[in-house]
């Protein structure tokens, strides 16, 4: 029945990949456009969009491998494990520190604004980029010895739980400070704290100015609906990763968790809501990015599902004592509304592939 269970989650979650990897790939083209290339916020977005739809282009093969094993050369499904899953690791690293650069731009943005020009310019957000990319790779970069495969196996047989040894593995030591501690508090409890408190801020500030009925100008308003944007972004990757930091935790006590059908069981269920994080940040960045709704009706695909649909037809978001007016296909629809942009991510989080034993991915 788990077993069952697991073939399920793991063609759920291969399917959430195919729409990460087009939404994702729509996100990144579009923040990378000349007109949206300027801000700081954008270059973050289009970072965290490339790292997010890396993880889902690596996942497929990581994992589909595992479904086909009876199909693939267990030489090929063996180097898939030892030496794509860390790569995969990686981007899921950057993702979860790309998210969290992105929510300190638009902490300075909402809460501290006379700062903007100061730190939030585009220079210092390629930089940021460049800093968790080094800094993911880096952390990383030890798993790639975490297993060895042994070619010396008799090919009448060769199975992939025969040719993957632990290497680094094997050492206690190694488990326990690196892949659960250093890990929880890097990948988990770290970008936790700051993602929540800074977060609570960003809405504390906006519930405060719409209370106070401040008048507030375009650029500000285009802040906070950016900010709600990030702060949706971050309600889902805490609800998608909480059960990761959960797992991690419970490996330190039983460090035998991911040794038997329900354990991977749970470890496919957290790769499939890795993978739901990865992949819905573009309806976050449609619902409330003007300028990104706008650029995105423009593109064949998604004119024809708009018109198809009344998901959005209205903006929401003006400049006070003014409409603006956009013709859409044939109709002309008065809009309230401000640009804006967007945001998403993740940690080592695709724990391992669904087979016999362990990978921690």
């Amino acid at each position: 029945m788990l077993d069952l269970l697991s073939r399920v989650m793991v063609t759920v979650m291969t399917l959430m990949c195919f729409v990460g990897i087009i939404t994702n790939f729509l996100s990144l083209y579009i923040y990378t456009r000349r007109t949206f290339r300027k801000k700081s916020i954008n270059v973050l977005l289009s970072a965290l969009s490339a790292s997010d739809l890396s993880v889902c282009l690596l996942a497929i093969p990581v994992f589909a491998s595992t479904q086909l094993q009876q199909l693939i050369p267990p030489e090929v499904t063996a180097m898939i494990m030892v030496y794509l899953y860390p790569v995969t690791i990686m981007f899921q690293s950057m993702s979860v520190w790309l998210l969290v650069s992105i929510t300190i731009d638009r902490y300075l943005a909402v809460c501290h604004p006379f700062m903007v020009n100061t730190y939030c310019t585009r220079n210092r957000a390629l930089a940021t980029v460049g800093v968790v990319v080094l800094f993911s790779f880096a952390y990383n970069a030890v798993r790639f010895w975490e297993y060895t495969i042994s070619f010396d196996v008799p090919a009448e047989n060769r199975t992939v739980e025969e040719m993957v040894r632990p290497q680094l593995r094997a050492d206690p030591y190694f488990l326990l400070w690196y892949q659960n501690v250093a890990t929880m508090i890097s990948q988990f409890a770290f970008p936790l704290v700051m993602l929540c408190v800074l977060n609570i801020q960003v809405a504390r500030t906006i519930i405060e100015a719409s209370e106070q009925r401040r008048e507030l100008v375009a650029s500000v308003k285009r802040e906070h609906s950016t900010a709600k944007m990030m702060i949706m972004v971050v309600i889902v990757f805490l609800v998608c990763y909480i059960f990761s930091f959960i797992l991690n935790v419970t490996e330190i006590y039983d460090d035998q968790l991911f040794n038997n059908a329900f354990g991977y069981f749970l470890n496919d269920i957290n790769n499939v809501l890795v993978v739901v994080n990865s992949s819905s940040a573009f309806i976050f960045y449609y619902k409330y990015s003007t300028r990104f709704r706008n650029q995105a009706r423009t593109l064949p695909g998604i004119r024809w599902f708009a018109s198809m649909s009344k998901f959005n037809v209205y903006d929401t978001e003006a400049t006070p004592n003014r409409s603006m007016t956009t013709r859409y296909k044939e109709s002309i629809i008065t809009i309230r509304g401000n640009s804006s942009s967007r945001l998403n991510s993740s940690h080592n989080l695709l724990y391992k592939p669904s087979y016999s034993k362990p990978c921690d991915i």
